[in-house]
């Protein structure tokens, strides 16, 4: 199997099975109670994210995972 066979495969069974996305799903709807608590708006988090609350939090993991590894 070829590197990019095996790649697409696990990304099927592992990031769009759901169980992921959930995961995913649940981050933003944490982010967004804790927002919340604090007197923050979503528009003024989605402002403060650059646009993109998803591509935030997408960013911050990929940060946390290369620190974990490097």
């Amino acid at each position: 199997m070829k590197p990019e066979q095996f790649l697409e495969r696990w990304k099927s069974e592992h990031i769009d099975s759901g169980t992921q996305q959930s995961d995913a799903a649940r981050l933003v709807e944490d982010l967004l109670a804790d927002a919340e608590k604090e007197g923050i708006s979503r528009d003024m988090l989605v402002e403060a994210a650059g646009g993109g609350l998803v591509n935030y939090i997408v960013g911050a993991i990929k940060e946390a995972v290369e620190e974990e590894l490097w």
